[in-house]
Order: structure tokens, then C-alpha cells, then sequence
């Protein structure tokens, strides 16, 4: 009967490090997704402001509003606020 006691108490390890183990790699997961979608939402961010600051120049070189929406990929309405 002991060695059923000993092999239990084994397996209830394994078991108790194989749980922490799958909490601390769902854990990883979950950072390593955040930090990718904080990657891509910077990226994003980026782009708006450098075509905004493109939009300016552009608006003080006096071209016309229809080619930077073109040249940008904003909205009418948002380069007529920049101005």
C-alpha cells in the first residue's frame, strides 16, 4: 500500500507542475499578444501622423484638396480641420 501512497503523491506533484507550468506559458501567451497588438497600434498611430504632417505641407504648398486626400488616404473632412 505505500507504494500506492508514494505514486499518488508523484502524480499529484506532476500534475500541481504540469498546471503551473500551462498557467505560466497562457501568461507568456497573453503578454507576447499584447505587446504585438501595442507593436501594431504604434505602427498604425505612425502612419496617421505622418500623413497628417504630409496633409500640412501639402495644404501650404496650396495643392488642392482632392489630390491629398489622394496622396494621403484621409478623409476630405480631416485635411479641411488640419487647415
Amino acid at each position: 500500500m505505500e507504494d500506492k501512497t508514494e505514486l499518488s503523491t508523484d502524480e499529484r506533484t506532476r500534475m500541481i507542475a504540469e498546471a503551473r507550468e500551462k498557467v505560466r506559458r497562457d501568461e507568456a501567451s497573453r503578454i507576447n499578444s499584447a505587446e504585438k497588438r501595442g507593436r501594431e497600434e504604434g505602427r498604425e498611430e505612425g502612419k496617421r501622423e505622418k500623413a497628417i504632417a504630409v496633409a500640412r505641407k501639402l495644404l501650404g504648398l496650396n495643392m488642392p484638396i482632392d489630390e491629398i486626400v489622394e496622396a494621403t488616404d484621409l478623409s476630405c473632412e480631416e485635411i479641411k480641420a488640419l487647415g
